[in-house]
């Protein structure tokens, strides 16, 4: 049996690593394959992890092995962020992996906000505005900037077409969408203010119809400058939170102006509401909180919305995607061009990208060619 190697690891960072990610001790200690006892005596410097434990504590953190080695808890500028959650439901603390899909944003954020820096670009004007501002006043001055007039809206082939056009328009605001796939148990999205770099993450969990939604209820939070992760979205109809409630109403007016509701009843059937949610590529919930909103339904309709139907449809995959295009499916247009920006201008290595983007080299040429026509 060859010799065993102890990695000498700091015993507080990898007890703050452990507290950062919200796993717990003994998912974590299973996952090195020790039990809890001996993991803890790592946590109190009695006893060292062999490599091929790290690497696993690593694995399991989703953490650089390089991390534990350090000689104190690195000082992470960590976002303050509220989890918001649907009336009913108990308050609960971020899980792993919306931990772990936080701090990959934040480093997107922060890269985004020094890039924009150096590139000597001008910082989103996004408007600033408390809860106490009618939702629907702001809605129509951002929809304004978006330049999406609503006979484009109407046009447009499906939710899938619909929810990439608008990324694109937010986008164009000044703001980083990243797509993140965190499954249904997390939260539907969630957004970090920033002066520089706002940015605004959408669950992939979701049919698209929901995820236009919650684009729009996160960019509300950006106006409303709150760092949330939003559960349910729509919130339920009694729902006590004031900055939910701001947020679904802003994103409802902003997708469906008074413009597009003037020829709608009076609405109380469900294959009417279905109907009408197609016309405007949104979903059932977004379509039901607008109707309440110019009066056309009321709270009974929405109680009747069957609780699966922003659930994506179990059907095949399609033929599948490169390393290049799943990421930049996931950081978008705005995220990939300011990287391939900063190259051109030198400010950092080809090779620095390729490390953050986490793309084989011969894909960034591509990369180059794909970002050229977009502009921050």
């Amino acid at each position: 049996m060859g010799r065993r190697t102890e990695v000498p690891i700091t015993p507080d960072v990898l007890r703050w690593a452990v507290a950062e990610s919200g796993v717990s001790i003994p998912e974590v200690s299973e996952a090195a394959g020790v039990d809890v006892q001996e993991f803890e005596g790592w946590l109190q410097d009695q006893g060292k992890p062999s490599v091929t434990q790290i690497k696993r504590v690593a694995t399991k953190l989703h953490r650089q092995v390089a991390v534990f080695l350090l000689p104190s808890v690195p000082a992470e500028a960590r976002p303050q962020i509220e989890f918001r959650h649907a009336l009913g439901q108990e308050p609960r603390p971020l899980t792993a992996v919306e931990r772990r899909y936080l701090r990959r944003a934040r480093r997107l954020q922060e890269a985004h906000a020094w890039l924009i820096d150096e590139l000597e670009r001008d910082v989103p004007e996004l408007p600033s505005r408390a809860v106490s501002t009618e939702a629907e006043q702001i809605a129509n001055t951002v929809r304004s900037r978006l330049a999406i007039p609503v006979t484009d809206q109407a046009r447009w082939r499906n939710a899938s077409v619909a929810f990439d056009a608008w990324r694109a328009a937010v986008e164009s605001l000044g703001v980083t969408v990243v797509l993140f796939p965190m499954g249904s148990e997390s939260c539907r999205g969630f957004s970090l203010w920033d002066d520089v770099s706002p940015l605004i993450a959408v669950n992939t969990a979701w049919r698209d119809e929901a995820r236009i939604f919650t684009l729009f209820h996160e960019l509300g939070h950006l106006v409303t400058r709150t760092n949330s992760a939003c559960s349910e979205s729509p919130a339920t109809p009694d729902a006590r939170d004031p900055v939910e409630r701001w947020c679904e109403e802003f994103a409802a007016a902003l997708l469906m102006p008074r413009e597009s509701m003037r020829a709608t009843t009076q609405v109380t059937d469900l294959q009417v509401l279905a109907r009408l949610a197609r016309e405007h590529k949104v979903s059932l919930r977004a379509m039901a909180i607008r109707l309440i909103g110019v009066g056309r339904a009321t709270w009974t309709l929405y109680r009747e919305i069957p609780a699966a139907s922003d659930a994506k449809s179990q059907g095949g995959g399609g033929t599948g995607r490169n390393r290049r295009e799943i990421r930049q499916d996931e950081i978008g247009a705005r995220g990939t061009e300011i990287f391939v920006a900063a190259v051109q201008r030198d400010i950092i290595s080809e090779s620095q990208a390729l490390d953050y983007l986490d793309i084989p080299a011969v894909e960034f040429e591509r990369l180059r060619s794909e970002a050229g026509t977009v502009s921050a």
